[in-house]
């Protein structure tokens, strides 16, 4: 598995990964309102591709297929981390955190915070998250519970 910066020709692929994962991962823990809420069936595609260039994700490629994206902002937030649902518990999440710990170090932070739902609490703390608290978030007009969760890096 190979990781490198995404092109803006494959946000249209990011969407869909993201949408996907959310609606067959993620249902165990949220309800169908609530999922929809959080990956539309529409997306306007310029307002995407602005949210991914502000980001500036990374994706992990298997044999020409994208099967994860995740990024890491100078601030130290995670702000998206998805593997695509058929390429769940097959390292590729693994893979992501390398990635974001890799540029982590470059960017010298001190600590990694992200907004992490219910169903990706346990990996999260698999990999050193600390839960801070618990959060409701709105997302049109439908509240969701995730966790704001941190780790503090070495160094």
């Amino acid at each position: 598995m190979d990781v490198r910066h995404s092109k803006p020709e494959e946000y249209p692929e990011l969407w869909q990964l993201f949408h996907d994962t959310v609606h067959h991962v993620n249902q165990r823990d949220y309800s169908p309102q609530q999922l929809a809420a959080w990956a539309p069936g529409e997306v306007d595609p310029s307002r995407w591709a602005l949210r991914m260039e502000n980001i500036d994700p990374f994706v992990v490629i298997n044999d020409d297929q994208i099967v994860g994206f995740s990024d890491v902002q100078p601030h130290g937030l995670v702000d998206m981390f998805y593997v695509h649902h058929a390429w769940q518990r097959k390292g590729v999440g693994s893979r992501l955190f390398a990635e974001i710990h890799r540029r982590a170090e470059q960017m010298k932070l001190r600590e990694l915070h992200s907004h992490v739902s219910i169903t990706a609490r346990p990996f999260f703390e698999a990999h050193g998250f600390q839960v801070v608290s618990p959060q409701l978030v709105t997302l049109n007009g439908v509240t969701l519970k995730n966790y704001d969760m941190k780790k503090t890096l070495a160094g």
